[in-house]
């Protein structure tokens, strides 16, 4: 059995996480036990499906478990209160996954000095604030480290330039890039395509456009930076985008990304995801399949406002890794910006992403068009520039961002947006969505 309890919630009583037992029939035969010294205080089966686990399963393995009883921080790292899998007379300890560990042990240490558990920092509030007062100064020290050393729990390694690359996690990123040009990968292909022409099909239907990208992993747009050997876009990618390249819905995620001459990169150094150059070249290209009319606007917004913030990579080498920001200034798109309102701002109530909703409508916007996304982190909440949402709120008359892999076409006759947008990445390439 294979499987990882991944968030404590400690005023809750709940633990998230998964499972997958290789020898079940049903994964959901699987019971996920809380114990504490030795007596079950909770129990459940895995209930879910999650996009980053389709590598390993496509059957429920996402669990949630509540306790009956209280259980701290220093429960969970002396052993007192553990989880487990049961599977047919088979019994395995759900490990603790390396970031939530030196979490867990963080707060144990501060449980310890008596200190408040939320707090997931040694540092005292006094240190805290001085930290943040030269980070907001831009008083941060480089240093030196090699190239190639990896994260803690192994996922992630550090590059060159002081990029940090995911090179693992639960889609086994790395791995995408050695994949055989096989039979396996055209079927794949073949699927994906069939996905992409329901959809254009669908959207035809219904009177609206359809457009669709993939935006390429950090490592194949930066893998001069990389310490590791990857000489292209994944074989996959590579066949969609052969297979893509006079389609009239298609917009390409690589091309906007070649021949790179800007003096900042396209992705932030401690994340996986755009700068707000990066997010802004990708919107362009974005804006000239869906609107033309915004591509001399979008190409001429200036970036020369400077901050820093650490990345979702930061984690992973506990260590405070920051990425120099580089974005707008709220002028450059002053006159669009006015008649924003956001109409909705939804999240579930697992906490997770997939189901997320951002929508707005904005009085002001130089194209009258309405546009639904189906699409993932990349065009996230809209709060800064690096994320595609931000650009779409200002641009777009009415802007609606869905946070899933799937179209949801009772969604589509609801809105009846005039262009619906899939968006997926390439590591997410190995799991065929739904239509």
């Amino acid at each position: 059995m294979r499987g990882y309890a991944e968030r404590f919630d400690f005023g809750k009583q709940t633990i998230r996480g998964w499972v997958y037992d290789e020898e079940a029939e049903d994964n959901r035969d699987v019971r996920v036990v809380a114990t504490f010294d030795g007596e079950i205080v909770g129990e459940t089966r895995p209930s879910a499906t999650r996009n980053d686990l389709q590598k390993i399963t496509t059957q429920d393995a996402w669990f949630s478990l509540e306790c009956s009883r209280a259980f701290t921080a220093l429960d969970v790292v002396s052993g007192r209160f553990q989880v487990k899998a049961l599977s047919d007379g088979r019994e395995a300890a759900l490990s603790l996954g390396a970031d939530g560990l030196a979490t867990l042990k963080k707060t144990a240490v501060e449980e310890l000095n008596g200190e408040s558990s939320s707090s997931t920092t040694l540092w005292s509030s006094e240190e805290r604030n001085a930290v943040k007062h030269q980070v907001e100064a831009g008083n941060l020290s480089p240093m030196l480290m090699p190239a190639g050393l990896p994260s803690m729990d192994g996922s992630a390694v550090i590059g060159l330039r002081g990029h940090l690359f995911l090179t693992e996690g639960n889609n086994s990123l790395l791995s995408l890039y050695a994949e055989p040009v096989d039979d396996a990968l055209m079927s794949r292909v073949d699927r994906w395509m069939d996905v992409l022409a329901q959809r254009g099909e669908g959207c035809e239907a219904r009177g609206t456009r359809f457009v669709q990208t993939i935006i390429p992993e950090k490592l194949t747009v930066l893998r001069d930076d990389a310490p590791v050997d990857i000489e292209g876009p994944s074989p996959v990618l590579q066949e969609i985008e052969s297979r893509l390249r006079d389609a009239d819905f298609y917009v390409s995620g690589l091309s906007p990304f070649e021949q790179w001459s800007d003096v900042d990169d396209p992705f932030l150094m401690a994340d996986t995801h755009f700068s707000a150059v990066g997010a802004q070249r990708m919107f362009s290209a974005l804006a000239a399949q869906i609107d033309p009319q915004l591509v001399p606007i979008v190409d001429a917004v200036r970036m020369y406002q400077f901050r820093y913030a650490v990345g979702d990579l930061t984690g992973r080498f506990k260590l405070p890794l920051y990425s120099r920001i580089v974005e707008p200034s709220d002028d450059e798109l002053a006159a669009y910006a006015d008649g924003i309102t956001m109409i909705e701002n939804h999240f579930p109530a697992d906490g997770g992403m997939r189901g997320r909703r951002f929508r707005w409508t904005n009085s002001t916007a130089p194209s009258p068009l309405k546009v639904l996304i189906f699409g993932n982190s990349f065009f996230g909440t809209g709060d800064f520039a690096g994320y595609l949402s931000w650009w779409g709120k200002h641009l777009f008359s009415e802007f609606h961002f869905h946070w899933g892999p799937d179209f949801d076409w009772d969604l589509v006759d609801q809105l009846k947006p005039d262009v619906v947008v899939g968006q997926t990445v390439e590591r997410f390439l190995n799991r065929v969505a739904a239509i």
